[in-house]
């Protein structure tokens, strides 16, 4: 087999040696915060409001982090590979750490965080059981993942797809999948954390496992290892951070006793089977179009996965903010409905304040951001973002709708929903993707959105009475559009003074249409008066 290697230009060394210089410092900060952090002792604050925002600060903070060292060594890889090992890499990746690693999981995450919350004294049988089921699940992994390499190569010999898996995929398969095994012991200390309502915890060690994984990376490439020596570096990234998960457990716990329960590891099996199945709907809504791609246009797949990486961006906010706030819905879900019903509306007008002016935004910036992945990508990469990006808004509001439903006992119509889009995400693709390429794809992402709108707001609009979408929306479109109006006549003159602008025009915009409400006024002097 031969190693893909890749050329480093003298410019890209010097950028990589300023990229690993600022790793370093960020590495330096994130110890001296704690240091910092452990010194302190922060008074609880009464006010919820202000409490959710703190409490999404910090992982949100770290998940961007987190998110820009893989976009930035995203785009050291597109600069120094070539296409086809690119859509190998791409197609590993997803394949191991995501899908197969999904059912993996097992849904046994979520299980694990609730009972030790509700049962704080089961902590050493819970946590053995499923760790030892998610050990079992992660065995499959590798053979699951060559299993895949065959299909393709015998759809392939057939005639049917044009495109393989050659070995240096099978060899990126192998070693990717290699790292659900260690990862998951990480994964179930992480669960630990949260149960105990230590997120914070699991997050940093997170981001110091990205900034050591990203040295690791650029080390491989350094010394000639190629892209194979970049998933090595992976797989003892995640070794690491799987030693480091097991001393804070030891730290946090004790040395552990664990022992196994089959009557458990039963429940576990049986509860867990939903909680998987949504994850892996999930997984299928938005990337199984990945795995098409690859049969039927391999060679467009760095372009839409350039495109990706910024969605992936944007979708960092909405979980962590919904989280931090689903306890109040659960709240108010059993004792005011009314007040889920307004805290439902604010929350979804809010996100779609963020969610319209992104979508407008990228949709006029999309060749410039595709041009720092090559410009070879522009022509392909720009349209499919352009596309993409408008799954943004009502995605934002379909998350706070699954919670509400959840918090309202409305699990089934979830699954149901999420089932629908996949199959319909699942059925565009094949038959779109191969005559349309990526575009399609992308199409099929903002279309299954709506597909997946209409289960949930039609069960919404039964159970409670939010304000309509179109009135929360028109405004925020009208300002959006004015704001990327003004942005391409900027233009014109830079495109940096056109990013500068876009914030002003957008607020100035929302206060002529009268956007902006006394309530918003009042949570903007309230959050002002906590942080002075």
């Amino acid at each position: 087999m031969t190693i893909s290697q890749g050329s480093i230009s003298p410019r890209l060394a010097l950028a990589l040696a300023v990229f690993c210089v600022a790793l370093l410092i960020l590495a330096l900060m994130v110890v001296g915060g704690l240091m910092l952090a452990s010194r302190r002792r922060s008074a609880r604050n009464d006010d919820y409001v202000v409490r959710l925002l703190h409490n999404s600060a910090v992982p949100l903070g770290i998940q961007l982090c987190v998110r820009a060292i893989d976009l930035v060594f995203g785009i050291v890889l597109y600069r120094v590979f070539d296409e086809p090992v690119i859509a190998n890499f791409v197609f590993a990746a997803f394949v191991t750490t995501m899908l197969l690693a999904t059912i993996a999981e097992w849904g046994l995450n979520i299980y694990l965080t609730r009972e030790v919350a509700r049962a704080p004294d089961a902590t050493e049988r819970v946590f053995g059981t499923s760790l030892t089921l998610r050990l079992i699940f992660a065995a499959f992994v590798i053979p699951a993942s060559l299993l895949v390499a065959q299909t393709y190569n015998m759809l392939h010999g057939a005639g049917l797809i044009p495109y393989g898996v050659d070995r240096e995929g099978v060899v990126l398969l192998l070693i990717l999948g290699s790292t659900v095994l260690p990862g998951t012991f990480g994964a179930a200390i992480t669960a630990l954390f949260l149960a105990t309502e230590r997120p914070i915890v699991p997050a940093v060690v997170q981001l110091l496992t990205n900034i050591v994984s990203a040295l690791l990376k650029i080390a491989a490439l350094v010394l000639g290892f190629g892209i194979v020596g970049v998933a090595v570096a992976a797989l003892l990234a995640t070794m690491a951070s799987s030693v480091i998960f097991v001393r804070l457990y030891v730290r946090a716990w004790g040395w552990p006793r664990l022992h196994f329960d089959w009557a458990l590891a039963l429940r576990m099996l049986r509860a867990g089977w939903p909680l998987m199945l949504n994850s892996l709907l999930l997984a299928v809504f938005f990337r199984f179009d990945l795995t098409i791609i690859r049969a039927f246009q391999a060679d467009q797949l760095p372009a839409y996965d350039a495109a990706y990486k910024y969605i992936n961006l944007t979708q960092i906010l909405p979980p962590i903010v919904i989280n931090a706030i689903f306890p109040l819905f659960a709240r108010q879900a059993v004792e005011d409905r009314i007040g889920l019903t307004r805290a439902y509306s604010y929350l979804t007008r809010l996100l779609l304040l963020l969610a319209l002016p992104i979508a407008v935004g990228v949709t006029v910036l999309a060749p410039w951001l595709i041009l720092v992945y090559g410009a070879e990508y522009v022509a392909l990469g720009a349209p499919a973002l352009q596309l993409l990006i408008w799954y943004l808004p009502l995605s934002y509001v379909n998350g706070v709708t699954q919670y509400v439903l959840i918090a309202l006992d409305r699990p089934k119509i979830i699954t149901w929903a999420f089932g629908l889009a996949a199959a319909f995400n699942l059925v565009f693709n094949l038959a779109f993707v191969r005559v349309y390429g990526i575009n399609a794809a992308a199409a099929a992402t903002v279309l299954s959105e709506v597909v997946l709108f209409v289960p949930l707001w039609w069960v919404l609009r039964s159970v409670l009475n939010p304000v309509p979408l179109w009135q929360m929306a028109w405004r925020p479109i009208c300002a959006a559009l004015g704001m990327g109006l003004a942005m391409l006549a900027v233009m014109q003159v830079h495109v940096l003074l056109a990013v500068a602008l876009a914030p002003f025009a957008f607020w100035g915009l929302l206060i002529l249409l009268g956007v902006i409400q006394d309530e918003d006024r009042r949570l903007m002097q309230r959050v002002l008066r906590r942080a002075s």
